[in-house]
């Protein structure tokens, strides 16, 4: 019942990575309910000081959070629902309660892209949030983001410029209008896409639910795109979670004129993916997407289409081949941790994305990401475009 997943939902002194540590353990909120003290104590990963809260057996909150979003026709989604996307189910510490408004897009089918940046931007940074959100919208992609003043605003309104749904993740209620400026664009978004929190209605923006919400924009993003942010912007710690999180990370070319690039440079410096316009985005993940990229040619840019990119990847990803002189999989396994040999099988069915490696091997989104990184050290797997993986061919 909806009251028991708000009630764990809203037990304060419990982080988003301990409320599913619950989860996990108790396998519904009703039943961590009516877990007594001995039976809380055996739940792995929880501290002293965060037991007290699931003795707290009041009802009272999750029954007038019910009612509130009854009343502002605010629906809510559980961690169990089947619409919940599986993207975002996947991470190490999904929110188990999500509130949201307007109609929340299939994006486990759909290349889903943040974009994220400086509250602060330069008129060049503002530019092209505004230029890569609605070239992004027009090849089909869904662009998510915090529905910040700066970077986030201007990404999200060229999106909808492009007439592609939106969606804002928020830190406050869905109902909270911040910053006050944004209300026009929170209507919009409510309209054409999907306000998103894992607050309830009423959750004001307070400093602290910022950093936590960045861990959902990339939870439901294929990749995170950084625009513009300095070496101390919130946005890094966004892209910090898509590496996390088995995600790609791209940012532009900062002007190097300006005080707020500070965090492209580290990125690039870092390896992320280089973007000029959206054909950049969009050509990693169109062997993935045929039907969803389209042939959009940005004006004035690279006379190339999407398909012929693809086309060219095609020729050069390993997975393309009818053919490939692979590794010795018998070999291998004989040295494998069980986690390691886990995913080997499955990629000698053929190559998969990093969340299908997830959802088809059932191990934790955490074990499988440093796994995958151990077997690419080892050069028993080879990383393909898009998080997407296949055995190394023998050298």
């Amino acid at each position: 019942m909806l009251e028991y997943w708000i009630w764990l939902s809203q037990r304060k002194n419990l982080s988003p990575r301990s409320k599913f540590a619950v989860l996990e353990h108790f396998g519904t909120p009703e039943m961590a309910f009516l877990a007594d003290e001995s039976e809380l104590r055996l739940t792995p990963e929880l501290r002293e000081r965060e037991y007290a809260t699931l003795l707290d057996k009041d009802l009272g909150e999750a029954e007038r959070i019910l009612r509130d979003c009854d009343n502002k026709r605010i629906s809510i989604l559980t961690w169990s629902d089947a619409a919940y996307p599986n993207r975002l189910r996947n991470i190490n510490n999904p929110p188990v309660v999500l509130y949201y408004e307007g109609s929340l897009p299939a994006v486990d089918h759909q290349i889903v892209i943040g974009m994220v940046g400086t509250r602060r931007a330069s008129a060049y940074g503002l530019k092209h949030a505004k230029r890569l959100g609605y070239q992004l919208g027009r090849s089909g992609v869904i662009v998510v983001s915090g529905m910040a003043k700066g970077i986030d605003a201007l990404s999200m309104e060229g999106a909808l410029t492009a007439g592609q749904p939106v969606i804002g993740v928020l830190g406050c209620g869905t109902d909270v209008v911040y910053p006050k400026e944004n209300a026009h664009l929170y209507e919009d978004v409510r309209r054409h896409g999907c306000l998103i929190s894992e607050y309830p209605p009423g959750t004001p923006p307070l400093g602290e639910h910022f950093p936590i919400r960045n861990r959902i924009i990339s939870g439901l993003s294929l990749g995170v795109l950084v625009v513009e942010c300095s070496r101390a912007s919130g946005a890094l710690i966004t892209a910090e979670h898509a590496l996390e999180q088995g995600r790609d990370v791209f940012t532009i070319p900062g002007n190097l004129d300006v005080e707020c690039v500070g965090g492209n440079l580290k990125l690039l410096k870092d390896g992320a993916y280089l973007v000029e316009d959206c054909l950049d985005v969009t050509r990693v993940y169109a062997g993935q997407f045929p039907e969803v990229v389209t042939d959009y040619i940005p004006d004035g840019y690279r006379m190339e289409t999407v398909a012929a990119l693809s086309a060219a990847d095609d020729k050069k990803s390993v997975d393309k081949k009818k053919t490939g002189n692979y590794i010795d999989l018998d070999e291998i396994l004989k040295d494998a941790s069980p986690n390691e040999a886990a995913i080997l099988r499955l990629l000698s069915q053929g190559p998969a994305h990093v969340d299908d490696i997830i959802d088809k091997t059932q191990i934790p989104a955490a074990q499988i990401l440093s796994s995958i990184t151990l077997l690419e050290i080892r050069r028993t797997l080879k990383r393909l475009p898009g998080q997407r993986y296949s055995l190394a061919e023998k050298e």
